[in-house]
């Protein structure tokens, strides 16, 4: 018997990258405290794997400079991974 698997919708949180908030507030310059702030406050988006790991989609990075205001070629920078 043959078990068909469904692919995840293009956009999902499956296929997009996942950054640490550690990443997240390298890349920002803030501290990370600010981007837990953020999360709290639904500014944003986060996906929450256990009581204090979160994971941020990279995508969400553009979505969040755009709503505050940065132009898009701001937006396109991704964060430096080592």
């Amino acid at each position: 018997m043959a078990t068909l698997t469904a692919l995840p919708p293009q956009g999902s949180w499956n296929t997009r990258n996942l950054l640490t908030v550690l990443e997240v507030a390298e890349w920002a310059r803030v501290h990370p405290k600010t981007v837990y702030r953020w999360i709290k406050d639904g500014r944003i988006e986060a996906i929450q794997f256990g009581p204090r790991t979160f994971r941020i989609p990279e995508d969400a990075i553009g979505k969040f400079l755009h709503m505050n205001g940065y132009s898009k070629s701001v937006a396109d920078h991704k964060p430096n991974r080592q």
